[in-house]
């Protein structure tokens, strides 16, 4: 039997979730959560082999539980089960190692295969949340392939759109989402800049993109 977790802020919708799972003879809905925060507890009591979560939930999102799961150290694999499909969520998503990314208007038969692929360890995405993932892969190889000198540092593509995007006064989700990478990354990207530079604060960043003409 798959022991699954369904956790959706919606409970029309958890009820016909359970209500589809639950005639599939191979399947055992463990538990049912509202929010985040009770998702990562009935994992730890049920420690199902799938949860299917949902992005946006109260008391702590989708991403932060799916974090949280994976930081027990079960082999609970959690499939993304969500109506956004922005780029953001979904880099997340992959970054912090959910194993499925599907939406909502999924048909039930293809959700009952998906569930099934990832608990034989066949990671599964909806193909516009696929289409995204290449893109972002296309756009990371295209800028990191450009270097910029000015005097004796070096930076990529990426992090002289960073920096424009700084001195124009955005924050790291923004200038994520601008250019289809997790907010984590932009920070790490930032912190990288200050250190090759010895710079210690985004408008010293500002500055010398000012100077050196990169705005």
């Amino acid at each position: 039997m798959i022991k699954i977790l369904i956790a959706d802020d919606q409970t029309l919708f958890r009820n016909m979730l359970e209500d589809v799972l639950s005639r599939e003879s191979t399947f055992e809905i463990v538990g049912s959560a509202s929010n985040g925060n009770e998702v990562v507890e009935l994992a730890k009591q049920f420690k199902p082999d799938i949860v299917l979560m949902d992005i946006k939930m109260p008391e702590k999102s989708g991403i932060h539980a799916l974090q949280a799961i994976n930081a027990l150290s079960m082999n609970t694999k959690v499939i993304m089960l969500t109506t956004f499909e922005d780029a953001q969520s979904i880099s997340d998503s992959c970054m912090i190692g959910a194993k499925g990314y599907l939406v909502k208007d999924i048909k039930p038969d293809v959700l009952i295969m998906s569930i099934k692929c990832v608990y034989n360890d066949i990671v599964t995405f909806h193909k516009s949340a696929y289409d995204i993932i290449c893109t972002q892969s296309s756009l990371y190889h295209n800028t990191t392939k450009e270097r910029f000198c000015f005097g004796n540092f070096e930076f990529d593509g990426v992090d002289i759109r960073i920096m424009r995007c700084i001195t124009e006064g955005m924050t790291n989700r923004e200038i994520g989402a601008l250019l289809s990478y997790s907010e984590g990354t932009i920070k790490n990207r930032v912190s990288k800049i200050l250190a090759t530079t010895n710079m210690s604060d985004r408008t010293q960043i500002s500055v010398f993109a000012i100077k050196n003409n990169i705005v």
